[in-house]
């Protein structure tokens, strides 16, 4: 991967990261192509783990639900990836799909922090997972309202469902969360920091970035929370406030 441009090499049909290694470090520069880094999702190290450690080629629900925008973009001539990091590790792999097929193409990156990503690109924490290592981590003064203000928009994913934090409320202390089990199936919460953390169970990194008051929370790619910001501002606009 290299230049301010980022380019790769990209395989089908691998099935294990030895593999995937093994084909990324004899990287042949004519068979380079331009790449745009759409979403990144962070895995706990555990699921990390066993993703290296698993077959790369079968069916990954991270995967799945951005299928169709991780393909060819013919109008830039580039493909469409998503990173798929540990909270922890420094390497990372570079996923998407074939276009009409199932198929992944993959490559592997060494070092993901050496990777200039766009500025406010989507970023996927699974359930469990704390801050990411894609820069360091944001850290202020003991601020609890800026705190836990940098957690709306954020998004937990777990395999049964995700988590999105849709608003937070400084005067009362309350966050509004948004469990979301399918596309259009989600039931709102709302409660105390210390509430939510017990609800969902957070615990290990997560549970101690979430009460760490000098932390500021890098990632805001919760779909459902962007639409829900996008027609209030049109309600505001159009003078409607109900």
């Amino acid at each position: 991967m290299n230049g301010k441009e980022l380019t790769a090499s990209f395989w089908k049909g691998v099935k294990t990261a030895r593999e995937l290694k093994m084909l990324s470090s004899g990287w042949n520069p004519s068979t380079k192509q331009k790449v745009q880094i759409r979403k990144v999702v962070v895995l706990c190290d555990a699921e990390y783990k066993r993703y290296m450690d698993g077959e790369l080629d079968q069916p990954k629900i991270f995967l799945a639900e951005d299928k169709e925008r991780l393909r060819y973009d013919t109008r830039h001539h580039a493909w469409n990836c998503l990173l798929v990091v540990g909270e922890s590790s420094k390497d990372g792999i570079l996923a998407g799909y074939l276009p009409k097929s199932d198929s992944l193409f993959l490559t592997y990156v060494p070092e993901h922090q050496e990777l200039e990503l766009p500025e406010g690109i989507p970023v996927a924490m699974e359930m469990g997972a704390a801050s990411t290592n894609l820069q360091p981590a944001l850290l202020g003064t003991a601020d609890a309202a800026a705190h836990y203000s940098s957690f709306v928009g954020l998004e937990l994913i777990s395999m049964a469902s995700s988590l999105h934090f849709a608003a937070y409320d400084p005067a009362a202390n309350v966050f509004t969360v948004l469990e979301q089990g399918g596309p259009n199936d989600y039931m709102q919460y709302k409660g105390t920091p210390e509430e939510i953390a017990q609800a969902f169970h957070f615990n290990g990194k997560l549970k101690e970035a979430f009460f760490d008051l000098r932390y500021r929370n890098i990632s805001h790619g919760s779909h459902l929370v962007k639409e829900r910001q996008k027609r209030t501002y049109s309600k505001e606009r159009s003078g409607d406030g109900r």
